[in-house]
């Protein structure tokens, strides 16, 4: 019987911040015995990486954070959601420089769901932070048991060894020899000889490092930095897989990062960078961590001639506490400092977070929440490829969505941002900025990857613009979208409207549905996640996100659900004047294939109108 070898991409380079995880196990693996001839109930999927990666971020001083060991696991599951069941886990072989996986051929017709673990740590820890196992496979069995155990289990359960408390000298993945466990989870049709793996238009698949990156800048001319002396409040442990996108609970408890017991040297010392100082030489991981872990920066420097050391908390710029997620990079920068810090380390400790003696922004890189296409040179992403406006007058929003790349090419023609306006009715929206209509590059004296908001104007006609409608004339009328051509890229976004919420208030149903009336309120996504953003009119107060079984939640500004449905209540407006709010979902393509289900990011703009309007 011919033999058919199914090339799986898997290339990790895509995707913002670090680096690369642990040890990789020591035991030799070369080609098994036996494997030149596959076994009738085995498939052979070839693995391999790219040879260039892309620049997302700016690759660090030490070591390299975008290599992928040559022998990752694959772990199989069958069924969809968190309940599918484990199935196998088998460890990608070597063969004349290239990596295969040898799985066990699936004919039953279930859908089969893929979680791949690059960089696999020397021992994992699974429940707890009391006992360690090998990573191989008689381990992994003894814990993870097949046709019982369950997607949401291992990925729950199964976390990289504990840091100790406090954790003197020992940033994890800071040596330059470390790499940084990533992972990813592939839903496939089936395991036979047609799966593959990579996204639907043949990118390869984007893995998610298991640690954030921290940065610390300064550019404040009275102000000389001379590093981090201790983060404090970080989890001892991270999941291998986050599969519900929430931040870890503190189960294995918390510990410090700090050189040694004494603080007699900064646990990330800075160096001179342009206008001022920078630890981007120390960078410093560490596991995510919810705002309720408090976790904050001590740092030195000398003001006026004399070491200080500051207490800095991790928040955004309305000065709310932020959750540090893994496979982000976190850029404090210091523009001003305005009087002296603390003498001691343990008083700075015990102050609050010097938000008035210090000036700084935290710069969030999170590139890999963006929907990103690539080829071999450069990336083009959106931060969402849908944006739906609740609106009854004509509106500029100033970010619609966002566009990152690393190109540096100013290619003369395709290079462009464009509207299909003349398509649809006139005037009922348009590009409005950048003005030029060109996507900005990479250029001298401009950071690598670059960030554009895109701006849009909407009218209330918009909603009546969609497939699916037909137009009084008989013609069936067309979507409004932005297009980005950039080379030999191309991505569209879609830009939808609807009218604005009531003062009553309403039930906005984001679920499969075959409704196609802009009026009703059912609109047809498969959604998996769901997000209240801080933006606005303090909205988490009023836009609350449910369940479609509408049960109380405790914490209504995030959601995760497995049936599709998210329901986003919009309570009563008891004000005369209206008010602004922002949601973001992830969502698939109701009723898709594997292949063509990739996580479409949508950002929905509510205007709820006041009680006199």
């Amino acid at each position: 019987m011919r033999r058919i070898f199914v090339y799986i991409n898997i290339v990790i380079s895509l995707f913002l911040l670090l680096g690369i995880s642990a040890c990789v196990h020591e035991t030799d693996i070369s080609v098994p015995s036996g494997q030149e001839e596959i076994p009738e109930d085995k498939v052979r999927i070839e693995i391999f990486t790219r040879a260039k990666s892309y620049n997302l971020p700016a690759t660090r001083a030490v070591g390299n954070e975008y290599a992928v060991g040559m022998h990752p696991w694959v772990f199989v599951f069958r069924g969809e959601g968190s309940d599918a069941v484990f199935v196998e886990a088998v460890q990608a072989f070597e063969l004349i420089g290239k990596r295969y996986v040898l799985l066990t051929r699936q004919t039953d017709g279930s859908r089969y769901q893929l979680l791949i673990l690059a960089n696999p740590v020397e021992k994992f820890y699974y429940g707890d932070a009391v006992t360690g196992y090998e990573f191989n496979i008689t381990k992994i069995k003894e814990k993870i048991i097949a046709g019982t155990t369950k997607l949401s289990d291992v990925c729950r359960d199964m976390m990289t060894a504990p840091l100790a408390s406090p954790s003197a000298g020992a940033i994890p993945y800071s040596n330059p020899a470390d790499t940084i466990p990533m992972s990813y989870l592939l839903p496939v049709d089936g395991v036979d000889n047609s799966i593959k793996i990579e996204n639907s238009d043949g990118t390869p698949l984007g893995l998610t490092r298991v640690v954030a990156k921290l940065l610390l800048v300064n550019t404040a001319p009275e102000f000389t930095l001379k590093g981090i002396t201790a983060v404090v409040n970080v989890p001892r442990q991270g999941r291998l897989h986050n599969l519900d996108v929430t931040t870890l609970t503190t189960a294995s408890g918390l510990t410090e990062y700090q050189y040694d017991a004494g603080y007699s040297a900064p646990v990330a010392g800075a160096a001179v960078a342009d206008g001022g100082q920078s630890t981007k030489d120390e960078p410093v991981y560490l596991y995510e961590s919810a705002t309720g872990n408090n976790t904050y920066l001590i740092i030195q420097g000398t003001y006026a001639n004399k070491d200080y050391y500051y207490k800095m908390a991790v928040i955004d710029k309305d000065g709310y506490l932020m959750d540090i997620l893994r496979n982000r990079e976190y850029t404090f920068t210091i523009s001003k400092v305005k009087g002296p810090g603390y003498d001691t380390v343990e008083d700075a400790k015990a102050s609050k977070a010097s938000n008035t003696a210090l000036d700084f922004r935290i710069q969030v890189d999170e590139s890999d929440a963006y929907e990103i296409i690539a080829n071999n040179d450069y990336f083009l992403g959106v931060s969402n490829s849908v944006f739906m406006a609740y609106t009854n007058v004509t509106t500029i929003y100033n970010e619609a969505f966002s566009l990152i790349t690393d190109c540096t090419v100013e290619f003369p023609d395709a290079r462009t941002i464009t509207d299909n306006s003349a398509e649809i009715a006139s005037g009922s929206f348009r590009l409005e900025s950048p003005a030029d209509g060109k996507i900005p590059i990479v250029s001298s004296g401009i950071s690598s990857p670059r960030t554009t908001a895109i701006g849009v104007r909407i009218t209330n006609w918009l909603m009546w613009y969609e497939d699916g409608i037909m137009g009084d004339d008989g013609v069936m009328r067309k979507n409004g979208y932005i297009t980005l051509k950039l080379g030999n890229l191309e991505k569209q976004v879609h830009i939808r409207q609807r009218k604005a919420i009531a003062p009553e208030g309403t039930v906005l149903k984001f679920m499969p549905t075959g409704n196609t009336d802009p009026t009703v309120s059912e609109v047809n996504y498969f959604c998996l996640t769901g997000r209240v953003e801080e933006e606005g009119d303090n909205p988490k107060s009023w836009i609350k996100l449910r369940p479609s079984t509408m049960v109380d939640r405790e914490d209504t500004g995030h959601i995760i659900v497995e049936d599709g449905k998210i329901f986003i209540q919009i309570l009563p407006n008891e004000d005369s004047s209206p008010r602004t709010g922002s949601v973001s979902l992830a969502t698939i393509t109701p009723y898709s294939t594997p292949e063509d289900n990739r996580v479409q990011r949508i950002k929905i703009n509510i205007t709820q109108l006041g009680k006199t309007q």
